[in-house]
Parts: C-alpha cells; structure tokens; sequence
C-alpha cells in the first residue's frame, strides 16, 4: 500500500466538503417555497396603509405644533401690550 501525500489528502477533503455544502444549499434551495401572490398583495397594501396612517399623525402633529407656536406667539404679543399700556 502505498502512502497519500498529506496535501493530496487536505485537498481531496477539501473538495469533499465544498461538494456536500454545495448539495446542502441547492437542497434548502429547493425545499424554499415562493409565497403566495395574494399574500404578498396583501403585504404591500398594509404596507401602503400603514404609511397612510403614519403621514396622517405626522401631519396632524405639525399642525398642532404650528397652532401651538401661533397661539403662544398672540399670548406674548397680547402679555407685551398689556404691559406697555400698564408703562406709559
């Protein structure tokens, strides 16, 4: 019997492995199933809804602040006329 060189060894175990990793990922490849299209539609339009939503509330909190910046805005200008009435 004769003796392997231990680097003709190393490689044939290497190609050994790369082989069954290779069968290992076309085998999860396939067992992978798509999802159904009226899933995915579903998917997309929650997804547009939720956005809706998300706009909506964005929206009504830049309204609420503008107003609030208005309104202390009047009360300042109304707190600063009362006291240069008070003054003079």
């Amino acid at each position: 019997m004769q003796m392997e060189d231990p680097e003709e060894v190393q490689h044939r175990r290497a190609q050994f492995l790369i082989h069954k990793s290779l069968q290992k990922s076309d085998s999860i490849g396939s067992q992978r199933k798509q999802q159904p299209i009226w899933l995915k539609m579903k998917v997309c339009k929650l997804k547009i809804k939720i956005g809706r939503k998300l706009k909506r509330i964005r929206k009504s909190i830049l309204l609420r602040f503008s107003k609030g910046h208005v309104l202390c805005y009047k009360h300042l200008i109304c707190q600063l006329k009362s006291w240069k009435r008070a003054l003079h």
